[in-house]
């Protein structure tokens, strides 16, 4: 009896880490946590969210039972050839260490809740969350500080914050604004990788390389007040700013870096606006450096669209995301291409900060007491024991500071996707009219990438049960297949439940 209790205790303190507080998102440091999970925990008993969420505690309890049981069984010998393996090719990775590529990852603030609340100004000072009350897809950052975060049930993040506002999605208009960053970014980096709409991955190395010959004029850009223009077109007329109105920016609660200047109209000076004192006055030059080069970009984005962008700048893609993430919202952090400074980075990090390392992996480690990229490292024999081999490689590159420096836009696509989460749908015709839906979609997508050629579609199907009213998630994934180029066509497959 009393182990039982002891049991379902344990499982109630891993479930807490599960679903509570992940105070490694930005924004959300500093919270009463122990506060937090409580109502989490009391807003979600007795649903099958939580149901759903135990049984998979479970199963993850059961895998650490069992990595534990394998560890017991290594023998010194074992560890000592693990050692050496492992060593080597950790010998041949550093050998192979890349620092003369300059790569930036660009991740818009609270991206949707961001577009949403410059749309209704009213929403600003508010906290919100887009999505439903089966699931957030982001909140702003008023909303983080009362726990509320992406990939939460809506009934749970009202149960944190009552006065929340959960605005519906709107992925067109989203589209729309990303398009207007892209094409930003591609003037520095032509083929910069997307990897969603609110955060791509750039090599400016080439772009550093050309702009250490530009004239001033050629980094200057110029502030205007009033409607946006389209493609930051120059424009004469200017209006003179106030100090207050340079060194406040509107958005979120957080005031501007002193080197950003706030929403308006933004152009490069032209040949007749070189001469114009006030236009001077009111320009800002950026230098020839990586670090002024996303500061222009964050500028020109924020100038454009009056959104926010943070920024990470390093030698390979891993660093650079979790950089982008240091001085959030609206700030950037740079790690020096040198060995040390990569080293000195990594040393005490978090594993969790760094992307692919999500709850479960995390939980794992820490059963065998690593939580840091230091500690990682120092176990990287006995990990290569126990996890497959690409994920003890993978671990021992975080662990050396080493990621991608090869960003991967172009090459032969061997499919495209759209996916969307709703609330329960019940009757077959709302069904198959939302599967039109996502087959136009995806439809449009590929006819703009110009892969007329691929057209039959596949649906399959992933159903999740969720929520505490038994909502019934599903998500579509569309892939495609090779078929004879006669134009996009739509074709729906059964859908069995």
């Amino acid at each position: 009896m009393d182990s039982t209790k002891e049991k379902n205790g344990n499982y109630k303190d891993d479930l807490l880490l599960r679903m509570g507080l992940n105070d490694n998102k930005a924004g959300m440091e500093g919270l009463d946590k122990e506060k937090i999970n409580k109502i989490i925990m009391e807003a979600t008993k007795g649903s099958r969210f939580y149901g759903n969420e135990l049984k998979k505690e479970k199963q993850v309890n059961q895998r650490i039972e069992n990595m534990m049981q394998q560890k017991a069984q290594i023998t010194s010998q074992q560890l000592r050839k693990a050692q050496l393996q492992v060593d080597r090719f950790a010998m041949e990775l550093e050998q192979s260490r890349d620092l003369n590529n300059t790569i930036v990852h660009i991740d818009m603030d609270a991206f949707y809740a961001a577009v949403e609340m410059r749309d209704n100004p009213e929403l600003k000072d508010k906290p919100i969350a887009v999505g439903s009350s089966s699931m957030l897809s982001t909140s702003n950052y008023h909303a983080r500080r009362f726990g509320v975060r992406a990939a939460m049930p809506g009934f749970i993040a009202k149960r944190l914050c009552p006065q929340l506002i959960i605005v519906p999605s709107n992925f067109d208009k989203y589209r729309a604004v990303s398009k207007e960053v892209k094409e930003i970014l591609a003037d520095y980096d032509p083929n910069f990788m997307a990897m969603s709409l609110d955060e791509a991955y750039l090599n400016i190395t080439k772009h550093l390389q050309e702009r250490q010959n530009w004239p001033e004029d050629k980094r200057r850009y110029f502030i205007k007040t009033g409607h946006s223009l389209e493609n930051d077109k120059p424009r004469k007329e200017v209006n003179k700013l106030s100090e207050h109105e340079r060194s406040i920016s509107p958005l979120l609660f957080e005031d501007s870096p002193p080197d950003l200047q706030p929403p308006g109209n933004t152009s490069q000076v032209n040949s007749e606006e070189q001469n114009n004192p006030q236009i001077l006055q009111n320009s800002v030059v950026f230098g020839t450096s990586a670090e002024e080069v996303v500061k222009e970009i964050r500028f020109r984005i924020e100038q454009k669209t009056t959104l926010t962008a943070s920024a990470g700048i390093a030698p390979n893609t891993m660093l650079a995301k979790v950089c982008s993430d240091k001085n959030k919202p609206n700030g950037q952090y740079q790690i020096l291409p040198r060995r040390q400074a990569v080293m000195d980075f990594i040393k005490d990090l978090p594993i969790r900060k760094v992307s692919g390392i999500g709850k479960v992996t995390e939980k794992m480690l820490k059963a065998l007491g690593i939580t840091t990229c230091t500690e990682l490292y120092q176990q990287r024999a006995l990990l290569s024991l126990l996890f497959s081999e690409s994920s003890w490689r993978y671990f021992l590159h975080i662990s050396m500071g080493l990621g991608s420096t090869h960003l991967t836009r172009d090459g032969e696509r061997k499919s495209m996707s759209v996916e969307r989460t709703f609330s329960e749908i019940s009757k077959a015709e709302e069904q198959y009219k939302l599967c039109q839906e996502l087959c136009n979609e995806l439809a449009q997508d590929l006819q703009k990438e110009g892969l007329k050629e691929y057209g039959s579609l596949v649906f399959p199907v992933k159903k999740i049960r969720n929520t505490n009213n038994g909502v019934l998630l599903v998500s579509y994934r569309l892939e495609t297949k090779p078929c004879p180029p006669l134009g996009v066509q739509r074709k729906l497959t059964k859908i069995s439940f």
